[in-house]
């Protein structure tokens, strides 16, 4: 197969948060009773091919998932967890996802997410109201007495520390680009029961133009704590082996091309 493969891309990041679509603010005078059950699973993330990662996590996902690089100007680091329109191979049909795997702290942070009023200046914790860890009626409180519960105070923890770290990351792909070391890829993925795709759409990094990086920047990169993630990446390209091996299982007899 050739041109008429299947293509996957790990496209820029949309408008609205990756797995949100309804996203309003977390407040205990419109929502007194709101309850999270964390033991629903990811199904909301089944769909997805890729997920954005922080810079603290690059050595734990780097020996899961291949770390990519968005294309663009403006290019935000993802691990890829899916190559076709199956979505994430790491989530089972009962939305586990696969043990003994690395789960990125964008996703353990759902349903809640960090939100930038524009018109203020001002961050709030937003979550998504169709969120199914909101369907347990029986779950654990989010408010007492008005006042955040511990469970409330560590989701919002948790997603400030990986918005930080995910903007740090993005920070370091940015310089990588600027010093010329990002270059597009495209991988032709090739199944062992027979079939082939494209994967298109990212970047890598060269890592022999590593060497050409001065030494004042290549010390900026060490203090700034860059260089475990940056070999983390090159190291992380032998998870393709896995992802594949995870796609070929069940895999269709005739792949549907995707533009």
């Amino acid at each position: 197969m050739s041109d008429t493969a299947p293509e996957t891309a790990p496209a820029a990041a949309p408008q609205m948060p990756l797995f949100f679509s309804n996203v309003v603010g977390v407040n205990p005078s419109e929502t007194p009773d709101l309850r999270l059950d964390r033991t629903t699973g990811y199904r909301f993330a089944a769909a997805a091919q890729w997920v954005p990662i922080g810079l603290a996590e690059f050595e734990a996902a780097g020996r899961c998932y291949p770390i990519l690089f968005t294309a663009g100007p403006d290019p935000v680091p993802v691990v890829l967890v899916g190559l076709d329109a199956r979505g994430n191979l790491f989530i089972d049909k009962n939305g586990a996802w696969r043990p003994d795997t690395y789960v990125p702290a964008y996703v353990r942070s759902y349903p809640f997410v960090l939100i930038d009023d524009q018109s203020s200046g001002a961050t709030y914790i937003g979550m998504e109201t169709t969120a199914e860890a909101f369907s347990n009626p029986d779950a654990a409180r989010m408010f007492e007495d008005g006042k955040p519960t511990q469970m409330l105070n560590d989701a919002v923890a948790l997603c400030t520390s990986s918005r930080a770290n995910i903007n740090a990351a993005t920070a370091m792909a940015r310089a990588l680009a600027t010093e010329g070391l990002l270059e597009e890829e495209e991988a032709a993925v090739t199944f062992t029961g027979g079939g082939e795709l494209r994967v298109r759409g990212f970047q890598l990094l060269r890592a022999d133009r590593l060497a050409a990086v001065s030494d004042a920047t290549f010390l900026e990169w060490r203090q700034r704590g860059w260089l475990g993630a940056i070999y983390a990446h090159l190291h992380s390209a032998g998870s393709w082996a896995r992802l594949i091996e995870l796609a070929s299982v069940d895999l269709p007899a005739t792949p549907t091309e995707r533009s």
